[in-house]
């Protein structure tokens, strides 16, 4: 069987000197994972620090609203929710994180539960070095805090979403 094609998309890439939202990029569904690379260059201000936040679109439903029941889709205000941070970066260079639809295995024999399968919707406050494992698709968008003393940096942030093997 041929090799499928991989699927790069460029998430953001820009000149940042203060906190920014990245417009919104629809990632079609049907990947299984995604590498994504954050790579800053011509950094300079005094203690510059950027927080690098991938965030996935969840519609949400207007509470109480008779539009909102199966089938129609949801009418309300979607929310963000970070899905990756990276480390914070505070120099030039290239951070890498991958991004799995799998579930990491517990190793703890004959485990038939899983702790820590729900947590509280966040925007721009997951841990740094932190990703959540879960479906690769729909609406991402990048988010970036700054801090220090005139920061300054160019930032590409870059996803290779690999397709589900045949």
């Amino acid at each position: 069987m041929p090799q499928q094609i991989i699927r790069r998309t460029v998430l953001f890439n820009a000149t940042v000197t203060t906190s920014v939202t990245g417009s919104d990029i629809n990632i079609p569904q049907g990947f299984s994972a995604a590498i994504v690379t954050a790579t800053t260059s011509t950094t300079s201000g005094t203690s510059p620090t950027f927080d690098v936040f991938i965030q996935k679109q969840l519609p949400q439903a207007t509470v109480a609203a008779p539009a909102d029941v199966a089938p129609a889709p949801p009418s309300g205000t979607a929310i963000f929710d970070d899905i990756l941070h990276f480390t914070q970066i505070t120099g030039n260079g290239t951070r890498v994180a991958h991004i799995s639809t799998a579930m990491v295995p517990t190793l703890t024999a004959n485990a038939t539960t899983m702790t820590t399968a729900d947590w509280a919707q966040s925007d721009a406050s997951l841990g740094a070095a932190t990703l959540r494992i879960g479906p690769i698709g729909g609406d991402w968008r990048v988010k970036i805090t700054v801090g220090g003393t005139s920061p300054s940096t160019v930032l590409a942030v870059v996803a290779e979403f690999l397709p589900y093997g045949g």
